[in-house]
């Protein structure tokens, strides 16, 4: 078997994966407990403290025009608690193909507890704008409109998120994009299908040292099979954690975070986590690239503890 009959048997490959996966258009990201409120707009304010994160996630690192993207959030409780409010702004790249997003968040936190379980909903509202600029590439018809001039265009946003929490579960459902819009030229091309996330997560102490978290999620959208994560983490001392994550028939990865809470170098009631993540993919994809790398840094701003907020690790 020569080298041409290999590429060409690995491009078939890489055909056949795409036609299972066109669908999944949102940002993938691997840390998303460590960033719900970008997906689910009823976990603002929950954590007791104003959070602002950052996410960088490179991805199949090696491959010229792999996706590339940039996560900011910050949101915070209000009226005692019982509502929160937030931001979250996204910029992904992928080649000539680029996709932004700001979001405004507002979450309401129902003041009684149903079956010791804390009941949260959210609606999020915002922009997102689709662009592409194939004017560089190389074309057999030099009359096309998508190759004689770029394209960008602007559309209006909304979600819907809810969530129930106590001491040791976390569940989670959101729609982030309730509106469908065209993402092609003069609406043609792919439409921003609507996708569901349901996220559940369970956290066991072992002891007074030692915590266990575990974690799925399950994704959908229209034209696409559902795609699942699992990852379970060990927690020492609320400081350090240390985890794997499965991808169901696509890859696995690993996470790791630390709690930069010395008092000495920053506020006593401010706390620093910085993150790290890396998946592998174990599919098609798997071919000439170093994996998918995640850094991340989340700030607390007046961290405490009061008589209501999530658990740490959600």
């Amino acid at each position: 078997m020569n080298w041409n009959q290999l590429k060409c048997i690995w491009c078939s490959l890489f055909l056949i994966w795409g036609s299972y996966t066109w669908g999944q258009q949102d940002a993938q990201l691997s840390m998303y407990l460590r960033n719900p409120v970008q997906f689910n707009s009823a976990h603002a304010g929950t954590n007791g403290s104003m959070r602002t994160m950052l996410i960088n996630r490179a991805q199949w690192v090696g491959w010229d025009g792999a996706p590339r993207t940039q996560f900011i959030s910050s949101h915070a409780p209000v009226l005692r608690n019982r509502m929160g409010v937030g931001i979250t702004a996204l910029r992904d790249r992928s080649g000539a193909r680029g996709h932004n997003e700001f979001m405004v968040h507002g979450a309401y936190h129902f003041p009684k507890k149903i079956q010791s379980f804390n009941i949260s909903t959210g609606l999020s509202l915002g922009v997102q704008s689709n662009r592409f600029d194939f004017s560089d590439l190389q074309v057999n018809d030099i009359n096309d409109p998508l190759q004689a001039m770029a394209y960008k265009e602007s559309a209006f946003n909304a979600g819907f998120g809810c969530a129930a929490h106590n001491d040791v579960w976390y569940f989670g459902l959101a729609i982030p994009h309730l509106v469908e819009q065209p993402m092609g030229f003069q609406g043609s091309g792919p439409v921003q299908r609507r996708h569901y996330y349901l996220t559940t997560a369970y956290v066991k102490q072992m002891n007074s040292v030692l915590d266990v978290r575990g974690a799925a999620l399950l994704k959908k959208v229209s034209g696409a099979p559902m795609t699942a994560d699992f990852g379970v983490e060990a927690w020492v001392l609320d400081k350090y954690s240390l985890g794997a994550m499965v991808r169901w028939r696509e890859g696995i990865g690993f996470q790791a975070s630390y709690a930069l809470d010395d008092h000495g170098s920053i506020p006593y009631n401010d706390q620093l986590r910085v993150y790290y993540a890396v998946d592998f993919p174990l599919n098609g994809l798997a071919n000439r690239n170093f994996g998918s790398h995640e850094l991340g840094i989340s700030w607390d701003f007046g961290y405490r503890r009061n008589a209501y907020q999530s658990p740490r690790y959600f």
